[in-house]
């Protein structure tokens, strides 16, 4: 080796050294952090932390709007109900014509075809009475038809505690049930946007990692190639040097283009158009907390969409009671006040105006069986739905179970994949040493830099999957994503 070259080597291996000491990393560049905003798609947009993201998406979500207008008919419902223990009052208006011959052909009144004499069989005084007068009533065919107008305000009331409270208290009920339906809703809107928002920040990191990776590789290639130059690296490892960085380009366009779709997808579950521009916080707040299991599995019997079971079931209860009320005894008041006449400027006169009042106690004796089936069947749908309970809440138990075994052994990942980053980071920092020294070639190092990028995928991958089953256990919970592991009463243990 001639002697300018071989001082021109020794003074790049001294430099390498002496940079060694000062930096850790002389040469390949550590994964620089994503920053505190991440540009989804484009840039300019408002920046939007997680809850904004999950208070949209819950504002748009089109099944959470249909819930919500289910509440209009239940509002209905529950009208309905009440009207149940209320009186109805009708006014009522009243024309009618007609002819009624029934008194000319009754012979008590003294009718009976001739109309004249004393009824049949009638005493002697009343044909005294009557001298000559002959019948005050007519021939059947002499009576006229005449015409009456009638007003009167009428007033029926069914009086049936027993139906009242099953009707008011299943309304009631429905209404409940249809606010934990809305609650179920809105916490699974929340998981998938919190997963959602969580794949962004994903996307963004794997972006930053293989953008340092490329970085790495591209300052090895100038490593080989001044090596080369040097006449201590041979033609085939800047050649390797060269296909490793060509190799990594198009992961970078394949990580930029799943971070635009990532962020279309939040875009729609926030109901927006999916290329609207949007950013976001760089939020990641990983929970290592220690949990309750037996804590876990008893919220967990309480969560919304288990308790709009239960409370269906007790909606056939009521209703179940209102039905069994058809058959026990009830009272009805009936009342009417008005006025009768035959024209319209004597209908008010003095003396026209009606009343009638009326108590009537209703017995139900027998209608046919009807109430008994009825009743029967809500029995049958009663048993079924308390089956299908029993059912869902072993689901649950399975569910939040799996949840938790997962969340453990994602997190002992995230610990193993963290330190094996730290580790292979610093087999990275000894490889790049030794090969400026040159004790060791081109494809070591490549080993070393593809084992580290590796690891820090490892470490974005499982920092993911720890904060996704994070959310999706507050969700099996019954508890809202964005509530912290330690503001769920009695969940994470006490730790001494």
């Amino acid at each position: 080796m001639a002697w300018p070259v071989a001082l021109v080597l020794l003074v790049s291996l001294w430099a390498g050294i002496v940079a060694a000491q000062d930096d850790p990393m002389p040469i390949f560049t550590r994964t620089a952090p994503v920053g505190p905003v991440i540009e989804a798609r484009g840039a300019g947009a408002p920046v939007l932390d997680i809850g904004d993201c999950v208070e949209e998406a819950i504002a748009a979500n089109d099944l959470l709007a249909a819930e919500r207008i289910r509440m209009d008919e239940l509002d209905g419902q529950m009208k309905q109900a009440l009207s149940t223990g209320l009186p109805t009052l009708d006014l009522v208006g009243d024309w009618s014509r007609s002819r009624d011959p029934s008194f000319a052909l009754d012979s008590t009144f003294g009718g009976d075809s001739g109309g004249l004499g004393p009824p049949d069989g009638a005493p002697e005084w009343f044909e005294e009475w009557l001298g000559g007068f002959g019948s005050f009533i007519p021939e059947a065919g002499a009576i006229p038809a005449q015409s009456f107008l009638r007003t009167s305000l009428n007033l029926n009331w069914e009086i049936n505690p027993l139906k009242i409270s099953g009707a008011v208290g299943a309304a009631k009920l429905g209404i409940q049930r249809q606010e934990l339906a809305i609650q179920s809703v809105e916490h699974q809107t929340s998981e998938s946007t919190v997963a959602a928002y969580f794949s962004i920040v994903k996307a963004a990191e794997k972006i930053q990692a293989v953008r340092a990776q490329l970085a790495n590789q591209t300052e090895l290639l100038n490593i080989m190639k001044m090596r080369y130059e040097l006449g201590v690296a041979t033609r085939l490892d800047t050649l390797q040097a060269a296909v490793t960085l060509a190799n990594i380009r198009p992961q970078l366009l394949i990580a930029e283009a799943n971070l635009r779709n990532e962020g279309a997808r939040l875009n729609a579950l926030m109901g927006r158009r999916p290329e609207t521009p949007l950013s976001i916080q760089n939020f990641q707040p990983v929970e290592s907390d220690p949990l309750v299991d037996a804590k876990a599995l008893e919220m967990a019997q309480n969560r919304p969409d288990l308790m709009v079971t239960q409370t269906f079931t007790d909606i056939l209860r009521k209703n179940r009671k209102a039905q069994i009320s058809d058959n026990r005894p009830y009272l009805t008041l009936g009342g009417a006040y008005g006025y009768v006449g035959k024209t319209f400027d004597t209908m008010f006169d003095d003396g026209h105006d009606s009343w009638r009042a009326s108590v009537a106690l209703n017995i139900p004796l027998f209608d046919g069986m009807l109430t008994r089936g009825l009743v029967a069947e809500t029995e049958g749908q009663i048993r079924r739905t308390e089956t299908e309970l029993t059912g869902q809440r072993r689901l649950v138990q399975v569910e939040v179970l799996e949840l938790l075994a997962n969340l453990r052994m994602a997190r002992e990942v995230l610990s193993a994949v963290v330190l094996n980053l730290e580790r292979s980071e610093e087999v990275l920092e000894e490889s790049l040493l030794m090969l400026q020294m040159g004790k060791i070639n081109y494809l070591d190092v490549l080993v070393s830099e593809a084992n580290r990028a590796e690891a820090q995928s490892n470490v974005i991958d499982a920092r993911y999957e720890v904060l996704a089953i994070t959310a999706s256990l507050k969700r099996a919970l019954g508890w809202s994503p964005l509530l912290a592991l330690t503001d769920i009463p009695g969940l994470v243990a006490e730790v001494n």
